[in-house]
């Protein structure tokens, strides 16, 4: 109450005086004398260095309870100070203050002011003169603000306001709290960075709204470099997230041209709030793009993505994209090409739609993966990043039901680019059961049912120059045999059953054994061509058994390394895999067949994908695991492990070998400035198919100040695969606060070609960090060279350049 919390009356107790002479008393007191007021708490404003930090905000303290009389002090303020004069204006129910003092509010406001004036008619407070107005990290400074108390809301006049790393200043500013957050309205407000007295950029608007972690919402934006206006948009919604609000990026790149990459963030859906703008639950995130390359013509198109969606980076939702070619002929690589035309576009949907429960006791949901582009050129022209990871982007439909023990997919492969080899599956329905006890038994079942329609063709450009060659030959010519069967359709409806049965088992408490047994069966039925009906049954045997040894080292100790204390475990394994089937003819059109791959096979039948190059083999691995695990953070870390075995071949289904290579996969992390990785392998005793790979990355951290990447693989002799030697080691320098470099080169060794190497430059301004980078890339036939310019506002990313090298 008023006396409370103004001048520390005491409580009331059993004696004292009516209260309604003792109003009167006081009524004629407040209308006759102004007096020094007093508190029970010294809490003075800060001053000097103090005004710099920026105190966490309070609750509202009570005095004690006084006279229940008029004025009545609103409950959720409170006035305390040293020095200050206090009145009351009984015919405008007025309270008046001046001097030295501060106000408290219920919602942790702490607001300083020359004088305070409150209206408890209007339900507000005003303050003028030297307004200062904390709130948690938030502070505002200003000539005037004004309080409304039982809204609890603030607005002021011509305030500053810091929230790091933002600053606020408006000609007109409302504080508003909404569904539990804090938003700041700004009429004619501007927003920087840069803390200074005279910032050197501003960003000004007729209106402005931040919601501080959120976004900064514009309306009649200009962004101001000192007093000069250099860029204008009509709307802005700039979060303070990279994937929203509006991102540019220039360059140049020799099949590009100089270039200009425009891209707008904005969220859809929800409703707008008429206080803010903004929109209220919004799901849909959309990302906007329109891109000048001087040398081949603009392309725009937009990104649609579900947020609600769990984050998951298969799921990039809907992007269409078009652009306008008018040099489709230049290329990268200097490899001629046909016309491609002018109109190049993509189109790709990769979304997941959840479908609730429609069949009790699982989860249920559509995945749709597809990708329709103009040209087999356009990824490698357009989007080289993405060109580098998929350059034939598959195109999958699928319905997918998971239960506990099962998966249920029916799904189908389509082909709506006809410039790419593919199979397709019209459609494909695949029941998976995961490993389980099988009848609460020890017994443990996995199976597998998979039945589909599958066809596959050779891409359209090149049946037309296997056409163009036959009309070439000559009638007796064996090339024209071959040409045939290439170019004939290959498909047939397949039936695959694959049914395991296990038993783990732990023999005298050191030995873990797993037995395995199988049967299976493949039937194909053909429905293009002559050929008939191919049947196969298969029949399984395996089992795995491994044991563990350990040792302590608690003298073991390093910092260096990272060593506190040293537990070693040695794990010796075994594996034996025997598999017998009926052979497939040699001349068997093979839809899911097994590709190049310098890697072992999988020795488990239901692991194995490649189900129509399922072949005899009779199989023994034998290896051993070593970890060396330390104490760290209060917990174990894996310091060292190396993973050495090899194949014995009974019968080898691939290159009748009677030995693998000898394989060894070693990662040592020993502290967080050092990580390595390494996988070899090399013949052991056997010349058969033999060939040496090694491949490794090294990151090292010498300093705080420089980063060292080193990445190496060497392959040679592979029975397939071309021979490389190939290196790439990355290098960035922080010299000092102000300025950093980096470089990047890629070797491949086996021509003596660097192929690839990259150079870029770092500079910190006070506001502002430039950076350049140039790229040069060996194509063989032609060489293709490049640039980026980024420059980003440091800490608020209202207008950011991203630097980006995607010349892969």
């Amino acid at each position: 109450m008023f006396f409370g919390g103004v001048v520390g009356c005491s409580q009331r107790n059993a004696d004292q005086a009516p209260s309604g002479a003792v109003a009167t008393l006081l009524c004629c007191f407040f209308l006759l004398v102004q007096f020094p007021g007093s508190a029970q708490e010294s809490d003075p404003p800060p001053s000097g260095e103090d005004l710099l930090e920026i105190p966490e905000g309070e609750g509202p303290g009570r005095g004690g309870t006084s006279f229940e009389l008029v004025p009545s002090m609103p409950e959720n303020l409170r006035i305390t100070g040293e020095d200050f004069a206090t009145k009351w204006d009984s015919e405008n129910e007025l309270i008046l203050y001046q001097g030295d003092m501060q106000c408290r509010t219920n919602d942790g406001i702490q607001l300083f002011a020359d004088e305070i004036v409150i209206n408890l008619r209007g339900k507000f407070a005003k303050f003028t003169g030297n307004v200062t107005v904390y709130q948690g990290t938030f502070l505002h400074r200003g000539e005037s603000a004004t309080y409304w108390f039982e809204e609890e809301r603030l607005e002021a006049d011509g305030l500053r306001t810091g929230m790091d790393p933002i600053l606020l200043e408006a000609g007109k500013f409302d504080m508003v709290q909404e569904d539990g957050r804090i938003l700041f309205v700004g009429k004619d407000a501007g927003v920087t960075t840069h803390d200074i007295e005279n910032p050197a950029f501003w960003l000004k608007a007729g209106r402005t709204t931040v919601i501080p972690d959120d976004k900064v919402i514009f309306r009649d934006m200009k962004l101001y470099a000192g007093d000069t206006p250099i860029f204008w948009l009509p709307y802005l919604s700039q979060p303070l997230s990279r994937g929203l609000g509006y991102h540019v990026v220039p360059g140049a790149r020799s099949n590009w041209g100089s270039y200009l990459l425009n891209h707008y963030g904005i969220m859809l859906g929800g409703d707008e709030d008429p206080v803010t703008g903004e929109q209220k639950d919004a799901w849909l995130l959309s990302q906007w793009h329109l891109d000048i390359l001087t040398k081949r013509g603009v392309g725009t198109g937009v990104d649609l993505m579900d947020t609600r969606l769990r984050a998951n980076p298969d799921l990039s939702g809907l992007k269409l994209y078009y652009f306008h070619d008018f040099n489709s002929g230049e290329n990268r690589n200097g490899i001629p090409r046909q016309d491609i035309g002018e109109r190049r576009f993509r189109v790709q949907l990769r979304h997941r739609l959840e479908l609730g429960d429609p069949i009790p006791g699982g989860t249920t949901y559509l995945d749709a993966n597809l990708t329709s582009l103009s040209d087999r050129f356009y990824l490698e022209d357009f989007e080289p990043e993405m060109f580098r990871i998929e350059p034939h982007p598959d195109n999958v439909l699928a319905l997918t039901h998971q239960r506990r023990h099962s998966l249920l997919t029916l799904w189908t492969r389509l082909r709506p680019n006809s410039f790419y080899q593919s199979d397709t599956r019209l459609p494909e329905l695949a029941i998976d059961q995961v490993q389980h006890p099988l009848f609460n038994s020890p017994l443990l079942h996995e199976g597998q049912f998979i039945l589909g329609v599958y066809n596959e063709q050779v891409p359209g450009f090149e049946r037309r120059d296997l056409k163009a060659e036959a009309d070439a030959l000559l009638p007796d010519d064996p090339r024209l045999n071959e040409i045939n069967t290439i170019l004939s359709k290959h498909g047939y409806t397949r039936l695959h059953l694959s049914q395991e049965i296990s038993l783990p088992m732990v023999l005298d408490d050191w030995l873990n054994l797993v037995p395995r047994v199988g049967l299976g069966y493949t039937s194909y039925r053909g429905i293009e061509g002559p050929r008939g009906t191919e049947e196969r049954r298969h029949i399984y045997a395996g089992a795995e058994a491994s044991m563990k040894f350990s040792r302590v080292f608690p003298e073991v100790n390093n910092e260096a390394l990272g060593l506190n204390s040293l537990l070693h475990i040695v794990q010796p394994y075994a594996s034996v895999s025997w598999f017998a089937t009926d052979e497939l003819d040699s001349s068997f059109p093979r839809i899911d067949r097994l590709t190049a791959s310098t890697r072992p096979r999988p020795l488990g039948v239901g692991r194995f994908t490649a189900i129509d190059d399922l072949a005899d083999w009779s199989i023994i691995r034998l290896g051993t695991r070593n970890r060396f695990l330390t104490r760290r953070d209060g917990g174990t870390h894996e310091w060292l492990t190396v993973n050495s075995y090899f194949d014995w071949f009974q019968k080898d289904p691939e290159f009748e070998r009677e030995f693998s290579n000898f394989y060894n996969e070693i990662y040592f992390n020993p502290v967080p400035w050092l990580e390595l990785g390494l996988e070899t392998q090399f013949p052991l005793l056997d010349k058969v198919g033999d060939f040496t790979e090694a491949v490794g990355q090294l990151r090292f951290l010498p300093s705080d100040s420089l980063e060292l990447t080193f990445r190496h693989r060497f392959l040679n002799n592979h029975p397939i695969l071309q021979d490389s030697i190939y290196c790439e080691y990355e290098v960035y320098k922080r010299f000092n606060e102000d300025w950093g470099a980096g470089f990047r080169h890629r070797w491949e060794f086996d021509d003596g070609v660097l192929e690839h190497q990259q150079y870029t430059i770092h500079r910190s301004f006070d506001n502002w960090i430039l950076s350049l980078g140039v790229f040069h890339r060996d194509n063989r036939e032609k060489d293709e060279f490049g640039a980026v310019l980024g420059f980003t506002l440091r800490e608020f990313p209202s207008i950011n350049l991203p630097l980006r090298m995607d010349a892969e």
